[in-house]
Order: C-alpha cells, then structure tokens, then sequence
C-alpha cells in the first residue's frame, strides 16, 4: 500500500505547530519568572502582604468588568453619591464613618478596590492615627484613594497639627501650607464662580471634556480651597468673577502602585468626570 499523502502532510504541519508552541512557552518562562522575582522582593520589602489590597490591584491590572467594592468614608453630597449610586452595576458602594474604622483599619481597608475620603457634608473633618497611616499604608501598597475638599485634615485631640501632612502623610496629592490671614488656607472654603478646565490634554478622566460649563459664557458655583500642588494637576479651575485666580481643580499622585486623587470642589457637580475617574481607577 502507498503512503497516505494527506497524511504525510498533516505530519509535517504538525511539527512546525509543536515548534511553535514550544518557542512561545519559551519566551513566556522569563517573563513568569520576572513576576514572580518582582513579587517576592515586594514581598521581602513589605510592599505587599497579607493586608494589601490584592483584589482591587489584580482587577485594575487585568481590566477586571466585575463590580469594585468602594467604600466611602464620610458623608458624601448628594450629588456624588446620586453618581455612585447610578454606577451600581459597575461598583459596590460601602458607607461607613471614621471613628467606625478605629479599631482594625488596616484590615478593613485591605478589603476594598477604591476608598473615598469625603466628610465634605459634615463638621467633623478628622481622622484617627490608627486611620491615617492606614490610608497611607493602603494607597502605598496599591490601593486607590480619592480625598474630597477638606476631608481628613483634622486629628482628634492633636489641636496643634493641621493639614494631610499631619494626617495621612505624603499621599494627598496637596498640601495645607500656604497660610492666609493668619489661618491655613485648607481651613479657609472660597466661594468661585467660574469653570473647570482640562490641564492634561489625554488622561482618561478627562478624557471628551475641554471645559465645564462647556457653553461659552456659562460659569458655576463652586466651593475650594487655596491648597497648594504635590502631584500633578489634571484640572484647574478659574475664578471668571474676580481677577482670573485659578485653584488646582483635581491632582494625581501616582505611587509606585497606588493611586491617590483630590478633588478641590464638589465632585457630584461634574457627573461625567467622577465616572471617569470611577473608571480608570478601576482599571475599565
């Protein structure tokens, strides 16, 4: 009998195929054994550990579509948690105060993907010591934070410190410095009538918005502060009612993991724009 020439043929595809494959899964095994170095020297060095947000890094590394769990420490306007509330097929949104994380924040905020430090609508702007190096220990193992107006500068029973420097260290992308009349100026809210405007042309959360209001001639209320600038400023806002002043708008510091962002107004009044942020801190 004569040799089956297809099958002759298929034998020869074959071998080119398993060549392949072998190429590929060579090519592969420096890159695993890359990450896994990379993982053990962060583990070695206490970038991660037990406690460090994995879930929420690993879902925004891999571009994860299921729900983030936010939580959301404060009391929100009601225009930002109206916005949280309509991504509910995208986030799981967590309320809590913060004396209710007092007693094991580290662990607590480990189980989150992004956390929102927002005591805008309320007195009472502070946060433990057990909190605030919390928030920073989470942001600088890969957690997501984003602090709002004057949330967080105040510490129980530590009149003399004022400011994110003395509450949750070098994360918060601005500073409570500059001093006016006598007073920091992130105790100080300013009252500005005037716009929001794009600074960095191609980061995702800006991402289709030059300006807001985006009709010529139209300007909005906002509340701010005078705060001065520790990362980068994706947005600033001008006061159109007075001389031209500008105040940051919103600032990113991006960590060797972590994210933190700061909203200098209302983040409710720009619907849009708090989406995207949802957005790319999530990793979608």
């Amino acid at each position: 009998m004569y040799p089956d020439d297809n099958a002759g043929g298929a034998a020869e595809q074959a071998a080119p195929m398993g060549a392949k494959i072998g190429m590929n899964l060579e090519g592969l095994i420096p890159l695993i054994l890359i990450l896994v170095i990379v993982f053990f020297l962060a583990a070695k060095f206490d970038i991660i550990n037990g406690s460090t947000p994995v879930v929420g890094v690993l879902a925004s590394i891999a571009g994860s579509q299921e729900s983030t769990t936010v939580l959301l420490i404060g009391s929100s306007s009601p225009e930002t948690l109206q916005v949280l509330y309509e991504m509910g097929d995208l986030i799981k949104l967590v309320q809590r105060d913060a004396a209710s994380l007092d007693r094991n924040p580290k662990e607590v905020l480990a189980n989150y993907g992004v956390i929102i430090l927002d005591q805008s609508e309320q007195t009472d702007k502070a946060v433990s010591r057990k909190l605030g190096e919390a928030l920073e220990e989470y942001v600088k193992k890969g957690g997501k934070l984003i602090t709002v107006l004057d949330s967080g500068i105040y510490q129980p029973g530590a009149f003399d410190a004022v400011g994110w420097d003395a509450t949750i260290g070098d994360i918060v992308p601005v500073n409570c410095d500059r001093i006016y009349q006598g007073e920091p100026t992130c105790m100080m809210r300013l009252n500005v009538r005037g716009k929001v405007y794009r600074e960095i042309e191609d980061h995702k959360i800006m991402e289709g918005i030059e300006e807001f209001p985006i009709m010529p001639g139209q300007y909005a209320n906002f509340q701010t502060f005078d705060v001065g600038l520790e990362g980068t400023e994706i947005a600033y806002m001008k006061d159109e009612s007075g001389p031209g002043k500008t105040f940051p708008a919103i600032v990113e510091k991006k960590l060797i993991v972590g994210k933190s962002l700061y909203f200098n107004y209302n983040p409710g009044y720009t619907p849009r724009i708090l989406q995207q942020t949802i957005y790319y801190l999530t990793g979608r």
